[in-house]
């Protein structure tokens, strides 16, 4: 095993240049996560036609499978030698046209291909684990490659945030546009879907070759080659400093992947469910787009937020921060609980216009209010990473920031496989129904009609509470609405589980004690040459007994 930490490059000065083209691969980085975390549940329950509560293990054994990897991953990337495109974006460079395949194959409309639910689960599952292969290949490499452009505790949290910067406004835009191309409410059988995902399968293919091709990391490590053992990959942990940071980002990830997969599911079936009936039974109908705004404003919030907690880490610290944003994020989700439902709606021209209920404007500054606090807890783990591998050279005597990268990966989205599991199945006992397909002979049954009336009968039309569409030899069943019980668990898993989430996360960040001025310490400790010394061990066991 090399023990070896010189490093090539000692400048801490990113310029602008760098990190500009640094952050590019967060428009993947924070785009796809939005596309996938908004968009993916109602594609696969309303579109593909998988129920509810079938989403649990495909959920958990997808997301299991990205964790399993992601220590792999990070080790086969710090044992690369540092070459022309350095020891990661070498592996970004090579993975990023599968990120446009695999986002394709992602959002490919199983229904076209078979009615049989069982291979549509399993088309489901195999897909989404070529996604998170090739995900996983450029997403870990990067984020081992943030911690590498500095070691300077202001540059380092400077450069994240035009990296975040970038994160917030693809974020953005892939909650608002992807919508607009791709619907359930369409009537094209998911169609729509494929030409979103070729789309922004493309840009997001280009953001990581502007990285890989055009960024440069400062601190250049020898490759470390560790035979990979589950020893190799748990070492991380016992780093108390390693694993509050990892409280921290999981808390924040798994309440954000809650509220976003269950974001346009929450509003249709319980904001706005009336005017959702309306425009899906009438396609000549439209509404205005709210849960689309308010989802979009709230990482508009996020990108006004990011001076506001710049500010507050340097004037206070980067616990405070956290503790910050957590208890903004808490007691506005407290107060959507209290928001009504609509119950009434007029029609002007083609639009349906919500009457009673939560009025537009307010979930605009509820989506607001929430990005603003949800900003704190995102950007604090991001900027915190390199700090973490700082204290881990110090720790371990090597610096191994893929083996971080792909442990926190790793339990990341374990953590995120069980908080996403928990909702599908609660919402699915408690009744709630995805679309369905049948032929056209078990729907002329399920109307008790003759062939020759159903040879006359619509295209598309209203069947008990679903609307029905006819193709080519098979009827899709559209739900309209969801029972109260549905309804009521939706607003318990959309709005509580993130609360009880981010309650957890605030504990975790109160015993976080990592500063700037220790930070600081730390990375001159490293640098030092007499590390056999006498006075250079008593050094590090101050510092280390300070965390």
């Amino acid at each position: 095993m090399s023990g070896q930490n010189s490093k090539v490059a000692t400048a801490t000065k990113v310029k602008l240049g760098n990190k500009l083209a640094f952050a590019c691969a967060d428009i993947f980085g924070g785009g796809s996560f939005n596309i996938i975390n908004f968009l993916f549940t109602p594609f696969l329950t309303l579109v593909v036609g998988i129920p509810m509560i079938y989403l649990t293990p495909i959920l958990l054994f997808t997301k299991i499978w990205d964790g399993i990897i992601d220590p792999f991953i990070g080790q086969i990337t710090d044992g690369k030698k540092p070459g022309k495109f350095g020891k990661r974006r070498y592996f970004m460079l090579i993975c990023a046209p599968l990120v446009l395949i695999g986002l394709v194959l992602l959002f490919f409309p199983w229904n076209l291909v078979t009615q049989s639910v069982a291979l549509k689960c399993v088309f489901v599952v195999l897909v989404y684990m070529l996604y998170a292969t090739a995900q996983s290949f450029v997403l870990i490499p990067y984020y081992s490659h943030a911690s590498e452009m500095t070691d300077d505790f202001n540059e380092r949290n400077n450069t994240n945030a035009v990296r975040l910067a970038f994160s917030i406004m693809s974020s953005t835009v892939c909650v608002a546009v992807p919508g607009m191309i791709a619907s359930p409410t369409k009537g094209d059988n998911g169609v729509s879907y494929i030409v979103m995902a070729a789309i922004f399968g493309f840009i997001f293919m280009v953001s990581i070759l502007i990285t890989a091709l055009f960024s440069r990391e400062q601190i250049v490590t020898p490759a470390v080659k560790v035979k990979i053992r589950l020893r190799e990959y748990v070492r991380p942990l016992k780093m108390k400093t390693y694993r509050q940071y990892l409280g921290m980002q999981m808390c924040t990830s798994m309440g954000m992947a809650v509220m976003s997969s269950f974001f346009f599911t929450f509003c249709d079936f319980y904001l706005r469910r009336l005017s959702y009936e309306q425009v899906t039974v009438n396609s000549q109908l439209s509404r205005f787009p709210i849960a689309t705004i308010a989802a979009a404003m709230m990482f508009v919030a996020q990108i006004f937020a990011l001076p506001f907690y710049l500010k507050l880490i340097r004037m206070r610290s980067k616990r405070f921060a956290y503790l910050t944003g957590a208890f903004i994020w808490i007691g506005v989700a407290v107060l959507m609980l209290f928001l009504p439902a609509e119950t009434g709606y007029t029609l002007s021209g083609n639009s349906v216009v919500s009457t009673q209920g939560t009025p537009d404007w307010l979930l605009i500054m509820f989506g607001l209010a929430l990005g603003f606090g949800i900003g704190g807890t995102v950007f604090v783990p991001h900027s915190t990473f390199g700090d973490v591998c700082d204290v881990g050279e110090l720790y371990f005597g090597q610096r191994t920031e893929g083996a971080f990268s792909g442990l926190t990966n790793f339990l990341n989205t374990t953590a995120q496989a069980i908080g996403l599991a928990i909702p599908p199945l609660i919402i699915g006992l408690a009744g709630y129904v995805e679309t369905q397909y049948v032929t056209t002979a078990e729907f002329q049954s399920m109307l008790g009609i003759s062939a020759e009336e159903f040879a006359s009968l619509p295209a598309t039309g209203i069947y008990e509470t679903f609307k029905y569409t006819v193709g080519n030899g098979s009827v899709q069943l559209l739900p309209l609405e969801q029972s109260d019980s549905a309804q009521l668990a939706i607003r318990l898993s959309f709005i509580v589980l993130p609360i009880a989430i981010m309650i957890i996360g605030a504990i975790i960040a109160f015993r976080y004690k990592l500063t700037k001025d220790l930070q600081s310490k730390i990375v001159e400790a490293n640098s030092r040459t007499d590390k056999e010394s006498e006075d250079f061990a008593n050094v590090r066991k101050d510092l280390l007994s300070r965390l």
